[in-house]
């Protein structure tokens, strides 16, 4: 199905994510918004897990585009999904999230009633399976459900798996930056860049989906490399957040004398090992994955 101009583009990266996109997709078909006014456009960043065969042979009802690239980070692939909307409106989400009925009108209707340029941050919930039916009884929300319903959000809010700007805005500020090729930073770094503009994040608690996230502990504390090594690029290209990034200098310097052959390390590491709920347990998962955000970060 294919329209001349869609009113919303929800762009999506991708990368071996082949059976979440075949439950997540589907989703799309049920939602209460018309499928002539949205259109969902995946860039696949080369998977190795059958994605590409998968976009090929599938036909929704709604207008739907792929592409693949290199896997050059999700920043790239982002930006390569914006350059090929048609809608005016880009709502950014992940291939792990699954769209409520209200995910993309609530969206719409918000751009529709502001009055001044404007960013807005969907309600997304964690789901610990893709299990359906949804369970809500136990989930947990990415951002607090304290704030009022568009109420203001700091920069640090602008999550892309449920968040939403004008296309001619997110081209203002020539997308993603491309430097982000790893692991985190990339959606908070564009926030920031448009906190800067005076641009507004408001909270849009009718917009919602469910963020399918779960990995283990040891893979969290394995992942905070690449997060450091994604945080030096953000802190090269604004230093006045170096506290914010966590590169607190008297922390830096500790960690750095700290080996992974010195007792210390191997003290905090036996006692992660044990894998219960002590307070000494939750230190030394702390520790860890401070241990290698900050060595990621000196790489």
């Amino acid at each position: 199905m294919s329209l001349a101009k869609p009113k919303i583009s929800i762009i999506i990266g991708s990368y071996n994510q082949c059976n979440t996109l075949k439950k997540v997709l589907p989703f799309y078909e049920s939602i209460e918004t018309s499928p002539d006014i949205f259109e969902v456009i995946i860039v696949d960043s080369s998977s190795t897990d059958g994605t590409q065969k998968f976009l090929e042979e599938y036909k929704p009802k709604f207008n739907f585009i792929y592409q693949i690239q290199e896997n050059q980070g999700k920043a790239i692939a982002r930006n390569n999904a914006a350059k090929l909307a048609k809608g005016e409106i880009l709502l950014i989400t992940d291939s792990d999230m699954i769209p409520d009925k209200s995910f993309v009108q609530g969206h719409i209707d918000a751009h529709n009633e502001a009055t001044k340029e404007c960013c807005f941050q969907g309600l997304a919930w964690n789901l610990e399976s893709l299990d359906l039916p949804i369970n809500h009884s136990n989930l947990k929300p990415q951002v607090a459900t304290f704030p009022k319903h568009m109420s203001q959000l700091g920069w640090f809010y602008f999550l892309t798996g449920n968040v939403s700007l004008s296309k001619s805005l997110f081209d203002k500020q020539n997308g993603f930056n491309a430097l982000f090729m790893g692991y985190g930073w990339e959606d908070l770094e564009l926030g920031y860049r448009l906190s800067q503009q005076k641009i507004p994040l408001y909270y849009l608690k009718t917009s919602i989906n469910y963020h399918y996230h779960v990995i283990s502990k040891e893979e969290e504390i394995d992942r905070n490399i690449k997060k450091g090594e994604s945080a030096t690029i953000f802190l090269t290209l604004h230093p006045e957040l170096k506290w914010f990034l966590g590169f607190n200098p008297i922390s830096v310097w500790i960690f750095s004398q700290i080996k992974e052959t010195s007792v210390i390390y191997k003290f905090f590491k036996q006692y992660f090992a044990k894998n219960n709920t002590s307070l000494l347990h939750k230190i030394s998962f702390w520790f860890l994955k401070e241990f290698n955000y900050l060595k990621g970060a000196r790489q």
